[in-house]
């Protein structure tokens, strides 16, 4: 695996197609991005030191597997906000609607930032394989309004919705200082990712058809039945709190906006 220095810390992931080089420009464009998001070197960096433990330990060969996978996730998360903005505007959302997206955009790739740095910290990156052509949501055919409207209850509705409660029980979890710093940031941005959804279907709603409603639904559902996969054969703990997390969450909040979606 090729590795790109980034101002002193450097991040890549392998991919199936394509190579994923996590590169810093630095100058004019990093400087815009410290001023929008100022906290980046506020984290305790200094807390762990890689090279006290065995790079053979199995624990830390299982962190380095897993926040590399955290580096794409946030990737990806990043992306799909960049769709959600582009359908709000293709149905002419409010534009402060539209630029809390495009914001969320930039929230993930300092999650992007922060988990890569994270990652290096802990040794570097393992092998992950993705097509990286399918990293943004996929484009349908309907009418933009509702368009935009499956994705705000792709992303946010259910994807952020189940991301938070995720991360409060990781960080929980979480025995180190610095892991610790990290989730407690993205947590921390998770609320807002979580409601834009909803502010997208108070806007929508006097437009939305009882057709429209019913099909968001069937969309809602086929994506908790997608997430569910990922703690249906866990730990029946973990499992019973997402699925109390998918109820309160998901299925209660969307029924106040006429959808009625159910947990499979």
């Amino acid at each position: 695996m090729r590795q790109r220095d980034v101002q002193g810390w450097h991040a890549q992931v392998s991919v199936a197609e394509a190579q994923l080089e996590l590169a810093w420009m630095g100058g004019a464009t990093e400087r815009r991005l410290r001023h929008a998001r100022p906290d980046f070197d506020d984290l305790p960096w200094g807390s762990f030191d890689a090279t006290q433990i065995d790079p053979a330990d199995p624990d830390l060969i299982e962190s380095r597997q897993v926040w590399t996978n955290g580096v794409f996730t946030e990737y990806a998360s990043a992306a799909a906000f960049s769709a959600m903005n582009i359908a709000f505007l293709e149905c002419q959302a409010p534009i402060d609607l539209c630029a809390a997206a495009a914001d969320f955009a930039v929230d993930e790739l300092v999650h992007v930032t922060l988990v890569s740095r994270l990652v290096m910290t802990l040794g570097g990156a393992t092998p992950y394989l993705v097509d990286l052509a399918k990293i943004a949501p996929v484009r349908s055919d309907l009418p933009p309004r509702l368009r935009a409207a499956e994705l705000a209850i792709k992303i946010s509705c259910v994807g952020e919705a189940l991301s938070l409660p995720a991360l409060s029980r990781s960080h929980r979890g979480a025995k180190h200082p610095l892991a610790r710093a990290v989730l407690a940031r993205l947590r921390h941005d998770e609320g807002p990712h979580a409601s834009i959804g909803h502010w997208f279907l108070t806007w929508a709603g006097p437009w939305l058809t009882r057709g429209d409603r019913d099909h968001l639904g069937m969309v809602a559902t086929e994506a908790i039945a997608l997430y569910s996969q990922l703690w249906r054969d866990g730990d029946v703990g973990y499992r019973d709190y997402m699925e109390t997390a998918v109820e309160e969450r998901i299925i209660r909040r969307l029924a106040r906006a006429g959808i009625s979606c159910e947990a499979r």
